[in-house]
């Protein structure tokens, strides 16, 4: 009996040994793959499969004299061209269509639902999946739609009356309330993830100085005819230009203006960064995070490059470092960002981890990406990566 429990014992020890040298190894070679660069590329490239090339995935052909808008949703390459919206999957296989009369699309999407409407026109279409979930035409002429990802839209309109009419729909079609502004134009607006607050970013020419102002607005109150609908109004510092707003996942409106970055909630406003003049884009599309992409001084004529992705709800901000390297052009989903580098393309998260890295001889025409796909579009196809 005795005899057994000792080799009980001794299995038991072999046992914790084993797991504390798996555990030892797994911090060394993550340690390894953080901090070596060689490392990290060869893991990347053999072992998890980030590295693709030109030709080696999935190909959508179009045919670029049709003047195909492309965009990426959801799980879906989308091609609209002749009145048609065609779906792609990850195989690159036509799962859906839809017959839409369009000629000018303007096209914005959230998580499952996509908006396509009629730009300066009057026709506004919701997508779910590859169905259409409600169409109708509205009173005015569209020029800017957005989304929220349970499928509320706001559309901003004109017509010969008002300079800017906020029209703002739920999940349904159903028209909730208009906003009719005489004096200002709106720029932008977004409706929070708790469908509570809609987010107004006006433009006002009529003084002698530009105002730049945002509206955090109650919903509710609005449908209820309250006096007081109007939360919270946050105005520019003299002469600064609005670009665009955004809600994060704490429904607090983060506002872009020329050269600086406000965060404005229903009780307060913050200033959240100082743009300046080493910082070469600047986006505010990631679901809780400002990414900007920034020059570093590393020498005499010298310059390295970094991703900071700086986080507005209290968290640790990330950074990915660049090196050398210089975007031309960055396209930013609410958990993905995607750096076209001339010959190559790299997606990464909001955490700065490498997620894909493209490379490519041929010139790229366009990316399209949503936080699940990639398009690499070219003059006669559409390359499809699986994220």
């Amino acid at each position: 009996m005795e005899k057994k429990l000792e080799i009980a014992s001794k299995a038991n020890l072999v046992k914790i040994g084993l797991g504390f040298f798996i555990i030892l190894c797994i911090v060394v070679v993550l340690a390894r793959y953080l901090i070596n660069d060689e490392f990290r590329n060869m893991v990347d490239t053999k072992i998890l499969k980030k590295e693709i090339m030109e030709n080696t995935s999935n190909i959508i052909e179009i045919n670029s004299d049709g003047n195909p808008a492309i965009y990426a949703y959801d799980k879906y390459i989308t091609v609209f061209t002749k009145n048609k919206l065609n779906f792609y999957n990850q195989d690159a296989n036509l799962v859906g269509e839809l017959d839409i009369n369009i000629t000018t699309p303007f096209i914005t999407s959230n998580g499952k639902y996509l908006a396509l409407a009629e730009k300066a026109g009057n026709k506004l279409h919701l997508i779910s999946d590859t169905g259409m979930k409600w169409e109708k035409e509205v009173d005015g002429e569209i020029y800017r739609v957005s989304i929220n990802k349970n499928g509320y839209v706001s559309v901003l309109l004109k017509n010969a009356t008002y300079k800017s009419i906020v029209v703002v729909y739920d999940i349904n079609g159903t028209e909730l309330f208009k906003t009719y502004l005489a004096t200002s134009y709106a720029i932008c607006s977004e409706i929070s993830e708790n469908n509570k607050y809609l987010a107004i970013g006006q433009i006002d020419y009529s003084g002698t100085l530009v105002k730049s102002v945002v509206k955090l607005i109650e919903i509710d109150a609005v449908k209820e005819h309250k006096e007081n609908s109007i939360v919270y109004t946050y105005e520019s510092e003299s002469s600064k230009i609005l670009n665009n707003i955004k809600f994060n996942t704490k429904n607090e409106v983060i506002c872009m203006f020329d050269s600086y970055i406000q965060k404005v909630t229903a009780l307060s406003d913050e200033r959240l960064y100082d743009i300046n003049k080493d910082d070469i884009f600047i986006d505010i599309n990631l679901v809780s995070d400002i990414v900007i992409v920034e020059k570093e001084t590393s020498g005499l004529f010298s310059y390295q490059y970094q991703i900071n992705i700086k986080n507005t709800v209290g968290k640790s901000d990330n950074l990915y470092i660049l090196n050398n390297d210089v975007p031309k052009r960055l396209k930013v989903t609410p958990n993905l960002i995607c750096m076209n580098l001339a010959n190559e393309v790299r997606v990464i998260n909001a955490s700065g981890w490498l997620l894909k890295r493209y490379t490519t001889k041929s010139e790229i025409q366009d990316i399209v990406v949503s936080d699940s796909i990639m398009g690499i579009v070219y003059n006669n196809k559409i390359e499809v990566i699986n994220l």
